[in-house]
């Protein structure tokens, strides 16, 4: 009787775990908490000291912007035109000027606003070459080699405790009081 009273407690409370997994599960995956989180304005940033080439050679007007520290999605403006570069995906989207909201310092641009069809592009090439993230990607219908190169930030952890100054004036030695 007490094996019967054990497995049935076992079943219940294991059904009980399961369907509140499932029920945040269901929350999450409602569509209406998905609308909310496209309809959420995205905050661009933008990026200093990136390098960019179209076609080997480098366009007059650009900006590359980003959110917070991570360079998925990126936001690419050269001159009046706005990229949207998905870069896990591999696909870039062309974005209406019109729908991106310009502060000081910042773009805004809302998820819900993004084109149902990507460009057709080719030739991606996402690496790390240490002190830079590359992206590479070609636009069919232009035929235009898009390189984007964004420096990584400097890790903080690395710099010297103590200014070089500091450092050369302890390895001086004097030899005026006979020191070696």
């Amino acid at each position: 009787m007490r094996t019967l009273t054990l497995t049935a407690s076992a079943v219940f409370y294991s059904l009980l775990i399961l369907g509140a997994i499932g029920g945040m599960g269901a929350a999450v995956l409602s569509p209406g908490a998905s609308a909310l989180a496209k309809d959420k304005p995205l905050v661009f940033k933008s990026i200093e000291n990136a390098l960019l080439r179209v076609n080997d050679a480098p366009p007059k007007d650009w900006e590359v912007y980003r959110t917070g520290k991570k360079n998925e999605p990126l936001l690419l403006q050269i001159g009046n035109r706005f990229l949207l570069l998905e870069i896990n995906q591999h696909q870039v989207f062309e974005l209406d000027p019109a729908k991106i909201e310009h502060k000081t310092g910042e773009l805004l641009w809302s998820p819900s606003d993004r084109p149902d069809k990507p460009l057709v592009t080719s030739e991606w090439t996402v690496d790390d070459i240490g002190a830079a993230f590359v992206v590479k990607v070609k636009l069919q219908s232009e035929n235009a080699l898009v390189d984007l190169q964004l420096p990584h930030p400097p890790n903080v952890g690395d710099l010297p405790n103590r200014p070089p100054a500091q450092q050369q004036q302890q390895r001086r030695r004097n030899y005026f009081n006979g020191e070696k």
